[in-house]
């Protein structure tokens, strides 16, 4: 009888979560802080599976934390072989820009909000932060964090962070009827103290290359990121920084202003490219999980805008994508 006992509570022990008390008294607010550095003060290798609507792909991805950026290269195991190389400097890594995987789509690489989302989402209160306690995901400890929408503009976030780095082993997205749009969860994780140039290095000679990095100040760029602005954003959306953004080598084209725009939570990636021909542009809205990219053509320019937000949102920011010509007054 009590062998039998001992047994029931080993089994329970096993499917209840765990309530591990955090290494230091930690808020959500604290906790929030703590996943939007984990991007760049922490090295890793693992296996994550992302999960978009019905489709799951499984991703190999080494992350090199450096201290003027970082550093990664993702390929996925399942379905179509892809391969991504990209560099982003410390300042966008810091912002929260948008790292896309390939064209204007979201790649499956975990997103961390800006490193100032928390006072963000105090100054805008448009989400409720909440705990369920601790959790465990690929053998390690997690904290549940719950973000939930309080209107349209945006969906709710379910995150589980790893107790000792802030490092998020789930990420989820969840719509305002409470469907589950994505998922992100780790299967595999190795913290690393040193990563070698060989774990970066392409595997395939058609890996694409995506470079992000702060826009310059010369007077020519200061001139053209002046000719942009935007006005009646999204309420709680706000640009946090622009960059400059390549895909493969200069020579294949050169770069396009990228905006990044953030409610302290999500982020939303607005793209301009100048325009030769009418032929060269478009006009649309695609849509791929929580992720919708709409185009439009603007004073001889192509804007693209990409976030996991829901379709309103996206197509606010597009209206409200603003040319004036000459740059700064």
């Amino acid at each position: 009888m009590w062998g039998w006992t001992l047994r029931v509570v080993a089994v329970l022990a096993l499917l209840l979560p765990l309530n591990l008390p955090a290494e230091e008294d930690y808020g959500p607010e604290e906790w929030l802080e703590r996943m939007a550095d984990s991007m760049h003060r922490h090295s890793y290798e693992g296996t994550f599976v992302f999960q978009r609507g019905e489709r799951m792909d499984t991703v190999r991805v080494v992350h090199a934390a450096e201290e003027d950026g970082y550093r990664e290269r993702l390929q996925t195991l399942t379905g179509s072989a892809r391969e991504v190389i990209r560099e982003v400097d410390r300042i966008s890594a810091i912002k929260g820009a948008r790292i896309d995987g390939g064209g204007r789509q979201q790649g499956g690489a975990p997103q961390r909000p800006p490193a100032f989302a928390a006072a963000m989402l105090r100054a805008n209160e448009r989400y409720d932060l909440s705990s369920s306690g601790f959790d465990r995901i690929a053998g390690f400890p997690c904290y549940r964090l719950h973000a939930e929408a309080r209107d349209a503009y945006r969906y709710s976030h379910e995150y589980c962070l790893h107790r000792d780095t802030g490092l998020p082993l789930l990420s989820e997205l969840i719509d305002g009827d409470g469907q589950l749009l994505e998922r992100l969860i780790f299967t595999e994780l190795e913290f690393l103290d040193v990563v070698f140039e060989e774990s970066l290095a392409p595997h395939g000679c058609d890996a694409r290359r995506i470079e992000v990095r702060a826009a310059g100040v010369s007077p020519e760029q200061q001139d053209r990121h002046g000719q942009w602005y935007f006005q009646d954003l999204p309420p709680g959306f706000s640009t946090v920084i622009v960059t400059e953004r390549s895909i493969g080598p200069e020579e294949d084209g050169g770069s396009s202003l990228h905006f990044v725009l953030s409610d302290g939570l999500a982020t939303v990636s607005v793209y301009v490219d100048p325009t030769t021909d009418d032929k060269e542009t478009f006009e649309g809205v695609t849509r791929s999980g929580a992720t919708h990219a709409l185009a439009r053509p603007l004073a001889g320019h192509q804007v693209t805008v990409v976030g996991e937000v829901p379709v309103k949102t996206a197509e606010r920011i597009a209206d409200a994508a603003r040319f004036r010509a000459g740059g700064i007054n």
